[in-house]
This record gives C-alpha cells, sequence and structure tokens, in this order.
C-alpha cells in the first residue's frame, strides 16, 4: 500500500467511521416513537438515514414511518423528545470499530494533529468520547452545530487546517460517507473513506476519494 506524504492533521468522522453508533439511535428513536405510538424502526434501515445530523434523522424516521402531516411544532416536540431518549441510551448498545482506539493512539504517537469533525450535535460529544476512553485521542472537536455550517461544507475542515496552522497539502479526512468525502473535496484535501460504515446504503467508491481502506487500522499502513 502507497504511503502518503507530508500529513500532518488527520480529520475523522464519528458515525460510522469511529463508532458504530446506529444501535442507540435505533433506542433512541423508537422510545420517541413509542410516546406518539407510531411503528419502530430498525438498525438497516436506521444506518442509510445517518450522517446530516440529529433534526434530519427524526425527519426521515418520521417519514419512515408514515407521519407525513406533522408541522413545525410537532417535530420540534418529536425532535427534543428523541434528544432526551437519546441522551439516556447514549453509550448502551454501540461501540467503537475494531482497531480505533489502538489505531488513534497509535497516529497520536506519531505526532498527528487530530480532529474530529462530526454532524453530531455538540452536546452529546464529551459523554460518548470519554465513555469509549477516546476524548485524549483529539486536539480538536467540532460537532454539526459548533459552527455556522456542517458538512458537506468545507467550513469544519477549513477551521480546523487553520487552527492548527496546516496547509491543504498537510490534511486529510477519513470518514465511511458523502458528507466526509464531499467535505474534504471542498475544502481541497485529500480524502480516505472506509468501507465499513453507513454510506447512506451506497458503495464509497462511487465518491471518487483519494483512497480507500476496509479497515480502520490500515490507516497506519498509509500514513
Amino acid at each position: 500500500m502507497a504511503k502518503i506524504n507530508e500529513i500532518k492533521l488527520i480529520c475523522f468522522d464519528l458515525d460510522g467511521t469511529l463508532v458504530d453508533s446506529v444501535p442507540d439511535l435505533r433506542l433512541g428513536l423508537n422510545a420517541m416513537l413509542d410516546e406518539y405510538q407510531l411503528q419502530h424502526c430498525q438498525d438497516q434501515e436506521i444506518k442509510t438515514w445517518v450522517g446530516n445530523g440529529l433534526p434530519k434523522l427524526v425527519e426521515r424516521a418520521l417519514i419512515h414511518v408514515g407521519k407525513n402531516d406533522y408541522d413545525q411544532a410537532y417535530f420540534e416536540q418529536a425532535l427534543a423528545t428523541f434528544e432526551k431518549q437519546y441522551q439516556h441510551y447514549l453509550n448502551s448498545a454501540s461501540g467503537l470499530y475494531d482497531g480505533v482506539a489502538e489505531t488513534l493512539q497509535a497516529l497520536k504517537n506519531k505526532g498527528y494533529k487530530t480532529a474530529l469533525i462530526t454532524n453530531k450535535a455538540q452536546q452529546f460529544l464529551p459523554q460518548l468520547l470519554s465513555f469509549f476512553n477516546i476524548a485524549d485521542s483529539f486536539d480538536l472537536v467540532l460537532g454539526g452545530d459548533t459552527l455556522s455550517r456542517n458538512k458537506p461544507d468545507p467550513m469544519q475542515v477549513d477551521f480546523a487546517c487553520e487552527h492548527f496552522v496546516v496547509s491543504k497539502a498537510e490534511t486529510i479526512m477519513v470518514g465511511d460517507s458523502r458528507n466526509d468525502i464531499l467535505a474534504g473535496q471542498n475544502a481541497n484535501v485529500r480524502t480516505i473513506a472506509l468501507t465499513y460504515g453507513y454510506n447512506y446504503g451506497e458503495p464509497v467508491s462511487t465518491l471518487n476519494p483519494d483512497f480507500i481502506i476496509n479497515q480502520f487500522n490500515e490507516l497506519l499502513d498509509l500514513l
């Protein structure tokens, strides 16, 4: 496997890249749906909805179960209910993908700067990262609502480059889905796509990333 040279900053997605988060999302969504006496959603369905933040996830769930006639007040109440339930179930059934913790530590030991760039709301990140003992793996954490725009907009990647004073040529974006790869491409940085994540049920190869790997620890062969 060819090495990627001159990289100083690695930007990581979270859901579907580091953490298989769908099980906790399912628990939170279904608890919310129970309160409205709506049918449940399953993991395979939820995997195709992840990546655009929690409001979009709730919207897709409501449409999926046939609740198409809601107004803004209903949606906001449903979203608040889901956020409460998701907080309750956070770290109940989700888990790190194989090799994530060890690989993150190895990359830190090699001297790379690391940024977590996710569309998940900032409020959930400290507890989640602490639970999985990877909070210290990141020099910068940007949630979906930390800045005014999120992936696939390049703002988060641009912010990380400016924060660490590194060039785009020295930066790489690692993720499993369309939003991650597009964010990297829109920011003019190289991209690494992982095949095991969510990506709305579509192959990551269609995104034309610079590199494709099947396991997280293959990063150590590239970098």
